[in-house]
């Protein structure tokens, strides 16, 4: 019996305290350290939050690299993030579990541990830190979120604080090479909302609230953004040419952008515009979300799109990768194949959970329990992929609903 209490004493031992008076000295440290860091670098400013203690919720749009950073900043106590599966791949993995341990979370598909984790972090008084939309934006403009943030929300019956991040999309972009140097970079607390505000309100109305909050446009701010290789690699973002319809074959450099094909050019101006704009798209976000719907058209249509140069690896959660062969990537409406020096790996769409793109040139794809990720060249567009089956999955689940309310008609009397 001794034995036995023992035995859940260690376990209970092990288990208490996801939050710890370590990672208040860390943070402490990192905020003295990296905020002239920030100004120098960014020219960024963090304004002071008016919390000042946990437990809290605080959610934030998503623009650039350092964005926990920067977020962080503005917070005099610690804040305990989810973080993608690629961090727990790093070598210093575990150092970054012992300083600030981030909680894992698998992107783009549900993930009922974090959430567990999350609310033991509230029940230890401790802050959660979330960008809703799980990904770093591309266009400019707000990423596609799920509604899980506000079920959090409502589970957790603690203060919802919504954060703006403000220049980081101009200061550096997710498709970008290099950092530019902007008028206006600043993090700020855009509304706190508490538990008795929120408590009688539906989760979707909730959910409208914060996509609503979290919207940031730094192309309607009109600030500046300067750096003479502004346009570089943009065609991981914008991989289809609305003037000839070409697939990949946008090319930039220093300044200007244009298609290899047909000959279009332009430049990306430091006021983040497309100058003179091609087909009417003046900025970057209305090109994106034309591309986007393009796209699923097209591969639904029998279309395949296609690199080639590719590295293919499994990633085993919290562990290394792994590296498999074939260095090319085709999709079609039916099926992801990765071919080359004699290997074939074929994975049928119906059987992917999620793809989602990672860092600038990577795509994680969710298959059989596995995560398994595609990496491209500098130039390689990830976000095409993810389009296209979003799209093609979105098409699905629609005609799925449709034909079970025709078949509710047809059987009712």
């Amino acid at each position: 019996m001794k034995q036995t209490d023992d035995g859940k004493q260690k376990t209970e031992k092990k288990r208490k305290g996801w939050t710890c008076g370590r990672h208040r000295r860390v943070f402490a440290f990192l905020r003295a350290v990296m905020t002239p860091f920030f100004k120098l670098r960014y020219n960024y400013v963090a304004e002071p939050a008016p919390i000042k203690s946990g437990p809290c919720l605080i959610l934030h749009n998503h623009q650039a690299t350092m964005d926990p950073f920067f977020v962080a900043d503005s917070f005099k106590f610690p804040l305990y993030f989810f973080a993608s599966d690629d961090l727990f791949n790093l070598k210093v993995s575990p150092l970054i579990r012992y300083l600030v341990n981030p909680i894992p979370k698998s992107k783009s598909v549900s993930d009922m541990e974090a959430v567990r984790i999350a609310l033991r972090v509230f029940k230890e008084g401790g802050a959660v830190c979330i960008a809703p939309e799980g990904n770093r934006t591309l266009s400019g403009r707000q990423w596609e979120m799920a509604d899980s943030a506000a079920k959090l929300v409502k589970l957790s019956k603690v203060p919802l604080v919504l954060y703006n991040l403000c220049g980081g999309y101009g200061t550096d972009p997710r498709w970008g090479a290099k950092i530019r140097k902007g008028t206006k970079y600043v993090g700020h607390v855009k509304r706190i909302i508490y538990p008795d505000e929120y408590k009688n309100m539906s989760v979707a109305e909730l959910f409208e609230i914060i996509k609503r909050e979290l919207d940031v446009n730094d192309v309607a701010s009109g600030e500046s953004y300067f750096s003479p290789r502004r346009a570089e690699y943009i065609e991981r973002a914008l991989y289809m040419c609305p003037k000839c319809g070409a697939i990949g074959t946008i090319r930039s450099h220093g300044a200007n952008f244009g298609c290899t094909k047909c000959g279009a050019e332009a430049e990306y101006t430091e006021k983040l515009k497309i100058d003179p704009p091609i087909c009417g798209y003046d900025e970057v976000y209305g090109w994106f979300e034309w591309e986007r719907k393009e796209i699923v058209r097209r591969v639904a249509a029998g279309e395949t799109i296609a690199d080639d140069g590719i590295l293919f690896r499994e990633s085993v959660k919290l562990k290394n990768k792994i590296k498999l062969g074939g260095d090319r990537v085709e999709m079609n409406a039916r099926e992801l194949k990765i071919s080359g020096g004699g290997t074939e790996y074929v994975y049928p769409l119906e059987d992917i959970d999620a793809i989602t793109a990672v860092g600038k040139k990577k795509f994680n794809f969710y298959c059989n329990g596995k995560i398994l990720q595609v990496k491209g060249d500098e130039r390689f567009c990830a976000i095409k992929y993810v389009h296209a089956f979003d799209g093609l999955r979105a098409a699905e689940r629609a005609a799925e609903h449709t034909a079970a309310e025709e078949n509710c008609e047809a059987a009712t009397p």
